[in-house]
């Protein structure tokens, strides 16, 4: 038997839905807005893997799975910020932080509809 979330799980899920696709717009623009060469060398390709299209895979994942996709971009942050190893300005990890805010709404959703299911 398979029950409907309760409500306040329902709207967390689309304010994290709503939240990812907000972040991802811009994100695309690092993709297709740049002109250049592109990135040079290994470790910029998995920098670019990791951020911005695995991260924004993970959104677009917390659409149907929420705790996976939650998951998988705040993963993607931290190894993407790991790979980088280098120190930016606080304002570089506010822009960050914010744009995570979507996937730790993922993550929580993804916990109460577990706790539902197991209750």
């Amino acid at each position: 038997m398979t029950t409907s979330p309760a409500p306040a799980t329902r709207l967390l899920h689309w304010a994290a839905r709503l939240g990812g696709l907000a972040a991802i717009m811009p994100l695309m623009l690092i993709v297709v807005g740049e002109s250049g060469t592109g990135p040079d060398g290994a470790r910029e390709w998995l920098y670019l893997a990791l951020f911005p299209f695995g991260f924004s895979a993970g959104y677009l994942l917390g659409w149907l799975r929420p705790l996976t996709g939650g998951v998988l971009s705040l993963a993607c942050m931290a190894a993407s910020l790991a790979l980088i190893g280098r120190g930016v300005d606080a304002q570089a990890y506010l822009v960050w932080g914010v744009l995570c805010i979507p996937a730790v709404l993922f993550v929580a959703t993804g916990m109460l509809q577990r706790r539902a299911a197991h209750a």
